[in-house]
């Protein structure tokens, strides 16, 4: 029953801890302000969003994922995850890779994209992007970015962009809860527990049952859940007990000394009383000895009377 308690407020420990975790830290494309809480992640979609640059090149943009469309020639490698690119006339412009860290200044929700394409006209300078998500309830949808300045000016040698995106997305949310934060990390933990009861008792089935093919397989069953559960905390103390003979068979392979409470010998006490002799085992040994002396002496004095007569 201690067992039973035990194991439970453990649980309930670890529920509880693993739902505070999962608040503690955000998720990507998310942010905690001023007592409130943003999330971008319902912009994230299959296809990519289309629109153009002033100079009329086709924009594709997604949000906190790699866009979808096939970049060509965008003198990245294939495994960078271009957050947007722009489809110029003799190559893909990237205008940054994908980030998750949202950020809020003074005009907006922002996220900034680098790590582009290399910029035609500059050295050591490769494209970047300042994405402004403002809040607009009256947005239906997820919205469309705009295009509202670019460096340089030409679309051939632009590099730098800024865009804005108005959608009711921008707009803070509500932040699931303590009990759904609990809810999610005691379902997860379930689940490992369920698949350990599994591994276990197909292990239990195969090697202490000794049985074979589907016999081996677990059974979902109260009683067998019971066993398992028994042939285990078993197994624990057991352990334990061998545990604790082996520390107990160290301590007493140390040094030991004489303990007054227990009246436990010392080893130099035990040598001197294997070696003290008991009185009464001296006696007896003396008075065998002198029972010895007299039966050689007699046998001594017929042998010479024997001999005398024989004279």
């Amino acid at each position: 029953m201690r067992f039973a308690s035990g194991l439970s407020a453990l649980l309930w420990a670890t529920f509880l801890g693993l739902g505070l975790s999962v608040l503690a830290v955000d998720k990507s494309c998310t942010l905690h302000h001023g007592g409130k809480y943003y999330d971008l992640n319902p912009l994230k979609t299959n296809k990519d969003y289309e629109f153009e640059t002033p100079g009329g090149h086709p924009f594709y943009l997604n949000v906190c994922r790699r866009v979808t469309t096939d970049p060509w020639s965008p003198g990245l490698p294939d495994s960078a995850d271009i957050a947007g690119l722009v489809r110029k006339d003799h190559h893909d412009f990237a205008i940054g890779v994908v980030n998750t860290t949202l950020e809020m200044r003074d005009t907006g929700l922002m996220l900034h994209l680098s790590g582009g394409s290399p910029c035609p006209a500059e050295d050591n300078l490769y494209g970047s992007s300042a994405i402004r998500f403002l809040c607009d309830t009256s947005v239906y949808g997820s919205g469309k970015p705009v295009v509202i300045s670019q460096w340089p000016e030409d679309d051939e040698q632009a590099c730098q962009y800024t865009l804005e995106w108005r959608t009711h997305f921008a707009c803070p949310t509500g932040e699931s809860g303590l009990m759904s934060g609990i809810v999610v990390s005691s379902v997860i933990t379930l689940m490992i527990l369920f698949m350990i009861f599994i591994v276990a008792s197909t292990l239990y089935n195969r090697f202490v049952l000794r049985k074979r093919g589907f016999d081996q397989l677990t059974k979902l069953s109260k009683d067998h859940l019971l066993e398992l559960m028994s042939f285990c905390m078993d197994l624990c103390l057991s352990l334990v007990d061998n545990i604790r003979s082996t520390s107990y068979t160290w301590a007493g392979s140390g040094p030991r000394n004489m303990n007054t409470a227990s009246h436990h010998w010392s080893s130099r006490d035990e040598e001197r009383a294997m070696m003290a002799a008991d009185p009464l085992e001296d006696y007896t040994a003396h008075d065998q000895e002198l029972q010895d002396t007299h039966v050689w002496g007699g046998d001594a004095a017929e042998r010479q009377d024997s001999a005398s007569m024989q004279l």
